[in-house]
């Protein structure tokens, strides 16, 4: 009888000292590191913001699978929470409040420029790494903001790794940008004039929309009576940027049209139909898997969504998870600030190849993600790859 409560105590004693130590092997797989998607879930920019956190999801699974990451001794797997903002702003703010008060998540992405300027102030007060997928320029990301990065690849870049084969291609010199009525739009405004100057171009008209609306014949009647060489729909949804390009086309446009902001080119060619979508020029990776990265990802979505979800978009935010541990595993810490110095300085690889953090000569600190960039062209019915890049020397840093 002794030896039956003397084995009870020694099992009971091992059982306090790992919950109080939380770091026994029983325990330590238990730890959570809690990170928030703030996306669209529902309404016009879902098209992106389903994409984008699923893709981010899948990045969290396979860290998970592979047995999550140690700190200091214990093991920590990832707990996604995901919020559906509709890409408004109060919305946006009321799930930021839940995930930081009541999710207790430590770490969020944001989609959209708008929704991010709105959820600053509580992002700041309560010292959250974001890493966001988002515009708005110097509004958002500045030296103020010492916390907030951007995942997602750089519109100075798109526009800088594009343009110039655009030129090349159909000899344009002026150019029309039509973006929404928001701070995301604003900003991609200031963007593009910058890149475009510099490559050469004059922006003799732009013009500004609200949100959700489908119709876009007034906006584009105002645009095509300037007669610019390039039409580019600056940071327009998916599902909207291939209305203005049919639109445009039935009101008679016939000059170039950049959709540059990650438009899924079969959306393209089923809105459009192959004849008006002819010789659009798309800001868009590769559909189908051109490496082994992208063939792992490509496996590992099919095995959880149906195939006919599938969008290249998937590729950029798989990425988020696997560069947010390998700065805390390499710092050893979750402290905010201190992963954001680690990040600042961190390279790491996407399905694309070498990426890193930059942005400095704009925005005066190193918080946009630098990534390789892919333009395709509708061509005989079918969307082929025509450019991919890196960053583009003198733009976004020296």
């Amino acid at each position: 009888m002794k030896r039956v409560i003397s084995l009870i105590s020694i099992f009971a004693f091992i059982c306090a000292f790992g919950l109080s130590a939380g770091g026994s092997a029983v325990y330590a797989a238990e730890k959570e590191a809690r990170f928030g998607i703030l996306t669209a879930l529902s309404g016009p920019a879902a098209v992106w913001g389903i994409g984008n956190s699923r893709g981010m999801e899948l990045g969290a699974d396979e860290i998970n699978e592979k047995g999550g990451f140690k700190v200091k001794g214990d093991t920590y797997k990832w707990k996604v929470f995901v919020y559906d903002h509709k890409y408004i702003p109060a919305e946006a703010v009321k799930a930021l409040n839940k995930a930081i008060f009541s999710d207790k998540v430590s770490y969020v992405a944001i989609q959209g420029g708008s929704p991010s300027l709105a959820c600053m102030p509580l992002l700041k007060q309560n010292k959250i790494l974001a890493l966001c997928n988002a515009a708005g320029g110097k509004s958002v990301t500045n030296p103020d903001n010492p916390l907030f990065f951007r995942f997602n690849p750089a519109i100075e870049g798109a526009y800088a790794s594009a343009i110039p084969y655009i030129i090349k291609e159909t000899g344009c010199k002026t150019v029309a940008s039509i973006n929404p009525d928001d701070e995301t739009g604003k900003g991609n405004l200031v963007a593009s004039k910058y890149v475009l100057g510099k490559l050469g171009l004059e922006t003799i008209t732009s013009e500004f929309y609200e949100r959700g609306i489908k119709d876009f014949t007034s906006v584009l009647t105002r645009v095509i009576s300037k007669n610019p060489d390039l039409i580019e729909t600056g940071m327009t949804d998916p599902t909207s940027q291939a209305l203005m390009l049919k639109q445009a086309r039935e009101l008679g446009y016939k000059g170039a049209m950049y959709l540059i902001w990650g438009p899924n080119p079969e959306q393209v060619l089923k809105i459009c139909g192959p004849e008006l979508a002819e010789g659009a020029y798309l800001g868009a990776s590769p559909a189908e898997p051109q490496n082994d990265k992208q063939r792992e990802i490509y496996e590992r979505f099919l095995k959880k969504y149906p195939e006919r979800d599938w969008d290249a978009n998937y590729y950029t935010h798989y990425a988020l998870f696997g560069c947010l541990t390998k700065a805390i595993v390499e710092s050893q810490s979750f402290d905010p600030f201190v992963l954001a110095d680690t990040l600042e300085t961190i390279k790491w690889e996407d399905a694309f190849g070498p990426c890193s953090f930059g942005g400095e000569k704009i925005f005066g600190i190193k918080r946009q993600m630098l990534q390789y960039m892919t333009l395709q062209k509708v061509e005989n019915g079918k969307s082929v790859v025509k450019v991919i890049s890196g960053p583009i020397p003198g733009i976004l840093d020296d």
